[in-house]
């Protein structure tokens, strides 16, 4: 028992040091936090969020929390503490996620009621969006302000705030300008107030002519007497009126608006009903009656504004909700949502949806609605039943014609006009050929097809001949039927694209298309003729082998011909008849005592630099320094490089070259450095040192050179003096040493005649290389080690725990046994 007990105890020990283990390197993120020597009461609030915040980056709830503070030493009081205060500080902050964070399970809770109503906003939106008519009051740059720059309508009603305007001209000149008082009245001297509120404009333009009379004599009521005095009787600035919209409507309130302001302009400013109000009968309340119904769709669809009344002063506009709302799909001009009267129908409908769509199938329409008990469909037929009457709910479709046609046959390949043509009773194939302008001249006279849509839509191959059609069409026409496809090929079409290939010296090698008896001298005419390093003398024709009916196999590949052309392109005797086949292929070969000039360059310290051109087919360095002058009294050999450019382009992306001494332009990425030894070239000439040059090489010979270039991962890159005897080592740390991510025991020497050598390890000993003038040191960097994702540890402490429980599982099994 003490045995199993001690295995128990052991047991127990590892899976505490491996969870230990499995915990530090999970919370290698946040690391830093020292939880067995953490207060929790020690902490401010703002330490307590950061903490929260780090370990919310890192996707750890607050249980995982709790488990890696209780794995790191800190106490189970202390642990306690920890977590009342961060559950206080998020609950401060609002930043809580509910229970269902806590327990690390992936879901969210929405306890922001804001949000809430904003997406319930947003669902009405969008439901209010396919009414008809909602649109109208959703554009913001769409102005229903009413126009205040209008003539005085007759029957406008003067109100207190209106302004007046007299103008008096005769006899007498004067102009008034009155406001109606709050009592209604306007005050003129020596007249008194007169009484106008309630009055159209017309009725107050004759009483105010009535009371003017009084003073201006020459005004007279009497408009048969004689006047010498007349008057102008206007409205000025309008005032404005409280008008009330309540109901079903986007924003409910009294407005103030200008007089002239109608129902519409009311709505407009109130937002429109909302996504429950009616958009057809809108009442008008004014005192104790009902001074108007309007109705939207008189408005929206037809432009009527009988009913769109100007509001007074205390007018309100109520919006019920809707009566009967129907929606409306597929091929119709409007869809959406409409709202019906009673006794409306679906040819109502139809109107409000702005009639039928192009290709919209109106023979039958599909009423969807429910009945008390279960879903219905009405199969409508129009305009027979279009008196039937929609209920509220019903969901009215519009369907589309078939794609397909009721009268089409088609004729395609070497006709003059192919295409679809229209199917008559008297339609045949004979006719449908006249009807496409006739066969072509390439036509294949022998056979055509007509492909015949058969009742169980599978296709029927009718074979004819073209020829008898042609000659005897009585005696072998066909009728044809709806969605025949008539089919005539051209002879063209039954062989491959014949063309014929010219390639070599040539000034436009390509592909041609073939001619019946072409000939050597057309081919090279259609390709510009021959270049100038052309070997006319020496042309060869390859001809594919075809074997004919035979079932040898024959050892050749390729038929070849060889013939001579001059520069007239006239052919000798022997290919005097000679013509070519399709799939040809023309080489012109280049001459071989042909050579265009080539040219090397040397640049630096020589008597004469510059561009010299090859003279020889194996010119080498000492040749080109022969004629250069050689070498001046300043000339550095050692530093001496030859740049080439590269027969391949190399993916320098794959290769560890230093930013610092890596190429920029295209052309410098094309080439390389050869490291050469010019010293020993001078020396001994035509040795293995002593390379033979190629066109676009470029021999540079720098001056002295007298500093050493440290790059790579160095604390501060930088050029350095050289000194004799002077090692690797002492050049780094003249450049402050290797960063923590350089590798300075694999440090490498670029010298300046392009030759590389590395540091080299011997026994326990790092042999660095010699340094030389213009050479560069390089530190390399380490590779760096990807570190472990949050899920990836997640992942291994999982495997560890589950080790461990295996291991446990296994000791008491041995045990119990």
């Amino acid at each position: 028992m003490a045995i199993k007990k001690q295995l128990f105890s052991t047991a127990a020990v590892i899976f505490s040091l491996l969870f230990i283990l499995v915990a530090n390197t999970v919370a290698q993120d946040i690391g830093s936090i020292d939880f067995k020597n953490l207060k929790a009461s020690e902490l401010s609030d703002q330490q307590i969020k950061r903490l929260w915040e780090r370990a919310q980056d890192r996707g750890y709830s607050i249980s995982q929390l709790e488990q890696l503070a209780l794995a790191r030493g800190m106490s189970r009081s202390q642990v306690s503490a920890f977590v009342r205060r961060l559950r206080e500080v998020r609950m401060q902050s609002g930043n809580g996620q509910g229970k269902a964070q806590e327990t690390g399970q992936l879901r969210s809770v929405t306890t922001d009621t804001t949000g809430l109503f904003q997406l319930q906003k947003q669902r009405a939106d969008r439901a209010r969006s396919r009414i008809f008519g909602a649109n109208l009051f959703r554009g913001k740059e769409i102005n229903f302000t009413p126009s205040l720059n209008i003539p005085t309508p007759e029957n406008y009603q003067l109100g207190p705030g209106d302004e007046l305007v007299i103008d008096i001209w005769g006899a007498a000149e004067q102009t008034y300008r009155k406001t109606v008082s709050p009592e209604g009245t306007i005050t003129i001297a020596n007249l008194g107030p007169i009484y106008v509120n309630g009055l159209s404009i017309e009725k107050a333009r004759d009483r105010l002519r009535s009371s003017l009379s009084r003073i201006y004599s020459g005004l007279k009521a009497d408009e048969d007497a004689a006047t010498d005095t007349h008057a102008r009787i206007s409205l000025g600035n309008i005032r404005s009126i409280n008008v009330t919209v309540l109901g079903e409507v986007r924003k409910p309130g009294t407005y103030t608006l200008p007089s002239l302001a109608t129902v519409f302009n009311a709505l407009y400013s109130a937002g429109g009903p909302d996504s429950t109000g009616t958009f057809r009968e809108i009442e008008v309340l004014r005192g104790d009656s009902t001074a108007a119904t309007f109705d939207m769709y008189d408005f929206l669809v037809y432009g009527n504004q009988e009913d769109n009344i100007r509001l007074r002063d205390q007018d309100i506009l109520k919006i019920d909700p809707y009566i009967s709302r129907v929606a409306v799909s597929g091929k119709t001009k409007r869809t959406g949502l409409f709202e019906l009267k009673e006794n409306e129908t679906v040819e109502d409908l139809v109107a409000f949806a702005g009639g039928f769509a192009n290709g919209a199938y109106t023979k039958r329409i599909k009423v969807y609605g429910n009945t008390s008990t279960q879903k219905r469909i009405n199969d409508i037929q129009y305009p027979e039943e279009k008196g039937f009457n929609i209920q509220n709910g019903d969901s009215v479709f519009v369907g589309k014609v078939l794609d397909r046609y009721a009268n089409r046959v088609t004729i395609e390949g070497a006709v003059f006009r192919p295409g679809e043509y229209e199917l008559k009773d008297s339609t045949s194939l004979y006719s449908l050929i006249q009807r496409a302008e006739g066969v072509r001249e390439d036509v294949f006279m022998n056979r055509g097809l007509i492909y015949r849509e058969q009742g169980d839509l599978t296709t029927e191959a009718i074979p004819f001949s073209v020829r008898d059609i042609i000659a005897n069409p009585e005696e072998h026409d066909i009728m044809l039927k709806r969605n025949d496809m008539v089919q005539i090929s051209s002879i063209f079409d039954l062989h491959d694209d014949y063309r014929v290939d010219i390639v070599g010296a040539v000034q436009e090698p390509g592909n041609y298309r073939y001619a019946e008896n072409m000939t050597l001298e057309d081919i090279i005419l259609q390709s510009d003729g021959f270049k100038e390093s052309a070997a006319p003398y020496r042309i060869e024709v390859s001809r594919r082998i075809t074997g004919g009916d035979s079932t040898f196999v024959p050892r050749e590949t390729a038929e070849i011909f060889r013939f001579r052309v001059d520069e007239n392109l006239e052919l000798g005797d022997k290919a005097s008849d000679f013509t070519l086949k399709p799939f040809d292929k023309v080489f012109v070969r280049n001459s071989p005592s042909y050579f265009e000039q080539q040219e090397v360059k040397v640049e630096g310290e020589v008597l004469f630099p510059g561009q010299y051109t090859l003279d020889q087919k194996y010119m080498r360095i000492s040749d080109l320094l022969q004629r250069a002058g050689g070498l001046s009294q300043y000339a550095y050999p050692r530093g001496a490089n030859l740049t080439r450019r590269l027969e391949q382009r190399i993916d320098t992306t794959e290769i560890n070259i230093p930013d610092s001494l890596s190429r920029g332009s295209e052309l410098q990425r094309n080439t390389t450095k050869v490291g050469i030894n010019l010293k020993e070239i001078l020396e001994n000439p035509g040795s293995d040192q002593d390379l033979i040059l190629r066109p676009g090489d470029v021999l540079e010979i720098p001056k002295e050179l007298q500093t050493v270039q440290v790059s790579g991962e160095v604390l501060y890159p930088i050029s350095v003096r050289y000194r004799d005897n002077m090692s690797v080592k002492e050049y780094l740390r003249a450049a402050g040493g290797a960063t923590d991510l350089g590798k300075p025991k694999d440090a490498y020497v670029v010298y300046a005649n392009g030759e590389v050598d590395r540091a080299r390890k011997i026994l326990f000993f790092q042999n660095y290389p010699k340094v030389r003038p213009g050479a560069t040191i390089y530190v390399p960097k380490k590779q760096q080690k990807r570190e472990l994702t949050t899920q990836e540890r997640i992942g291994i402490l999982s495997a560890i725990v589950s080790m461990a429980a295996i291991v446990s599982n296994t000791i008491f099994q041995i045990r119990r046994n």
